[in-house]
């Protein structure tokens, strides 16, 4: 039929029970878990023939015919569920589901059950089909001649429900995208560095909120040996040795030469008896607790000294200054 006569909820009138079904499945439109916790499946304790469904809630969509609608089963406690003995043979593969049964379809029961549905023993053994109007909870590797289930033998197979109301401010899914793997729509999702990527340094680069472990950085050495040195960009972050036996100056450029980035840092060590002014092109401001406070000098042999870019055209020189 085109539409449903009377609708849901109508008041002063009589409504069948699929009606009630089709309205929940506006809101659970497909058969799934609701919580991520629900009826999972796990060993029992001891370990046996059998297995345990934790309680839950499950929407399922039913199969027997169309527009049947959305059943919601509810399992109030753990629930132990048997298993099959197994085959002497050959190994199985067995499913774990929730089963509506609706005597207004088929049969004559009206209730939902847990069951343990066993496949056929075989070398290459398949999972059997799911019954009507059920969720695949699990599935079971049982082997040949075994004596108990464990959880290594069970394969969650649970998927969550969807939902037709419009999501808003929610994560529904996290996924990995260049660089990471993992991910995930439901639970402690994780996501993980793929270490087969390397970082291309050469760029900008951004870490938020990350640990790093015993992290290493090693200072570039740009080795002098001349009278006088004007800086580059690619001194940023260098050590700068200048080793000579007669005085050395060293020239920090304007901005519009050398585009130095507020927080640049020139590293300085006089490796020569030549002593090290450093000094500031026409139009660039250092300052120092130097005696030459605008051209500071290295106090000795060995003496470091390193210029940071505090804004543009204006440079702080600390360390081992005269």
């Amino acid at each position: 039929m085109a539409i449903r006569t009377p609708p849901s909820w109508l008041q002063n009138g009589s409504h069948p029970a699929e009606n009630d079904r089709l309205t929940t499945q506006a809101l659970w439109a497909t058969t799934g878990i609701i919580k991520s916790t629900s009826m999972a499946v796990s060993q029992n304790s001891p370990a046996g023939m059998s297995i345990i469904v934790a309680s839950g809630w499950a929407a399922i969509v039913g199969t027997t015919q169309a527009n049947m609608g959305t059943y919601v089963a509810y399992n109030d406690a753990n629930n132990v569920i048997s298993v099959n003995t197994a085959d002497p043979t050959n190994p199985r593969i067995d499913i774990v589901c929730a089963t509506v049964q609706d005597a207004y379809y088929t049969g004559s029961l009206n209730d939902v059950i847990l069951q343990v549905v066993a496949g056929t023993p075989a070398g290459s053994p398949v999972a059997p089909a799911l019954p009507a109007n059920s969720i695949e909870l699990a599935r079971l590797a049982v082997g040949a001649g075994v004596t108990s289930i464990t959880n290594a033998n069970i394969t969650d197979t649970r998927v969550l429900v969807t939902t037709n109301i419009p999501e808003s401010g929610d994560i529904s899914a996290v996924t990995a995208g260049t660089g990471l793997s993992g991910g995930g729509t439901s639970g402690a999702v994780t996501l993980s560095i793929d270490t087969a990527v390397t970082a291309d340094l050469s760029t900008a680069q951004t870490l938020t909120n990350k640990t790093l472990t015993s992290p290493l950085i090693n200072l570039g050495v740009n080795a002098q040996t001349g009278t006088t040195y004007t800086t580059v960009l690619a001194d940023n972050g260098k050590l700068i040795t200048q080793t000579n036996a007669s005085a050395i100056t060293t020239t920090i450029p304007l901005f519009s030469s050398v585009a130095y980035p507020v927080g640049a840092q020139l590293n300085f060590v006089q490796y020569g008896a030549g002593q090290v002014t450093i000094q500031g092109a026409s139009g660039v401001t250092i300052v120092s607790t130097g005696a030459t406070a605008a051209t500071p000098k290295t106090r000795a042999q060995y003496s470091s000294a390193t210029a940071i870019c505090v804004s543009q055209d204006n440079w702080l020189v600390a360390g081992d200054i005269a």
